[in-house]
């Protein structure tokens, strides 16, 4: 049985030939002009889901790399305000303790007080912090917003809100990349941290307590207390402790005070030096929470009380122990923050090395599954540009013969 091919047959197989060997080299100049073997995913489907994986792994890495660098910067520019908030914080104690000194007279603390004002002022100015882009450090998400302003008066208001932006530093990692201006400057314990102790604005004796304690937290009842000196029927100073809520501490007979002595109540202790007048007061508290420009003023305006008789002395004396005790609690709090700031930055450090590795690794495998071996893609194109042009060739020759050029 004989075949018979037909002229559009050959033709057409002819031509197929053609484009084929057309197809593969185009497809090989293309691997050669990108650099990689997977043009599509049917060049190699397994190939393809393992590099989609690795990619996905560079760029996860890549944006928490990118994430890392942003909060670092951020929480680098905090650090340096909360270091020159610290230097600032330590110059007022200075000047506070030197202003304590007895043998100063107003004149000389008012010098000393105009140097504690401009050091407020520069407070209110590291807390107005703005990054480069012009948003500021401690406001929270209101970026845009100045987060402290005066009244002019000395009251310093907050603007922002309490909002922290969190970062992604890894798939399960995430970091605080700054820290609200209220838990900056305003979220600070009073007192010793646990209790204030103040005199009454009205005494006239020369007692001045000390901070409290807590003695016994079994025994503990937590309320703001009053104390209270008076006469007994002797002439004798006593003195009741009374709680806001509780009422008072002694039945009669009332205690008689005994300078320096310890005093316990309710699980609390304190001493008082000095000898309080009748009609006199003080007062025992948890601590509160105050702004650190607050406690500045407080130092301010001890300093700026007259002390020229015993009484004013020990007036004096109060007020500035208080002030003192909210300055150190100020300077704790910040040095809480700086130490937590410091931890997050090596954090950032830590992770952003680890997320470096795990991108040269990932390209390091994809480089295997997708780049293309130039040496063997050249000798391929040689292979199949020769194979195409046999095809031109013979195709040239095949559409030559014909029946009719025999006739």
């Amino acid at each position: 049985m004989s075949i018979r091919i037909s002229t559009s047959q050959t033709f057409s197989q002819g031509s197929n030939a053609i484009l084929e060997n057309q197809s593969q080299v185009n497809q090989t100049q293309l691997q050669l002009s990108k650099g990689t073997r997977i043009l599509k995913p049917s060049d190699d489907p397994i190939g393809s889901a393992v590099a989609l994986d690795l990619q996905r792994q560079i760029d996860n890495a890549t944006q928490f790399i990118a994430n890392g660098q942003t909060a670092g910067t951020r929480l680098q520019l905090q650090e340096s305000a909360l270091n020159n908030v610290t230097d600032i914080l330590q110059r007022i104690r200075e000047l506070s303790l030197q202003a304590a000194n007895a043998t100063l007279n107003q004149s000389d603390r008012k010098a000393i007080t105009v140097e504690i004002e401009q050091r407020l002022d520069e407070l209110v100015g590291l807390g107005n912090s703005q990054l480069a882009n012009g948003e500021y450090l401690f406001s929270g998400f209101k970026s845009n917003v100045k987060p402290f302003t005066s009244d002019g008066t000395g009251t310093i208001s907050y603007n922002g809100d309490q909002g922290v932006l969190n970062v992604n530093v890894n798939t399960s990692v995430r970091i605080e990349s700054g820290n609200s201006g209220d838990e900056v400057f305003f979220d600070i314990k009073t007192g010793n941290g646990a209790f204030v102790t103040a005199a009454g604005t009205s005494n006239l004796g020369t007692g001045v307590i000390s901070s409290a304690v807590l003695e016994d937290p079994t025994t503990y009842v937590a309320d703001t207390y009053t104390i209270d000196f008076s006469l007994n029927g002797s002439g004798n100073l006593q003195y009741q402790i009374t709680g806001a809520n509780t009422g008072p501490v002694y039945a009669a007979p009332l205690p008689l005070y005994d300078e320096d002595s310890k005093v316990t109540f309710n699980g609390i202790s304190y001493s008082l030096s000095g000898v309080p007048a009748a009609g006199d007061s003080f007062t025992v508290e948890p601590s509160y929470r105050q702004s650190l420009f607050t406690t500045v003023n407080q130092i301010v305006a001890a300093l700026q009380m007259p002390n020229d008789t015993t009484s004013l002395q020990a007036a004096f004396q109060n007020a500035l122990n208080l002030g003192m005790q909210n300055l150190d609690q100020a300077m704790t709090h910040v040095d809480e923050i700086r130490a937590s700031v410091g931890s997050r930055l090596n954090v950032i450090d830590s992770e952003g090395a680890i997320n470096e590795s795990l991108k040269v690794e990932s390209e390091s495998a994809l480089s295997i599954v997708k780049d293309l071996d130039y040496a063997e893609a050249i000798t391929e194109l040689n292979k199949r540009t020769l194979a195409l042009q046999a095809a031109q060739q013979s195709f040239v020759k095949v559409q030559g013969l014909s029946l009719f050029e025999f006739i």
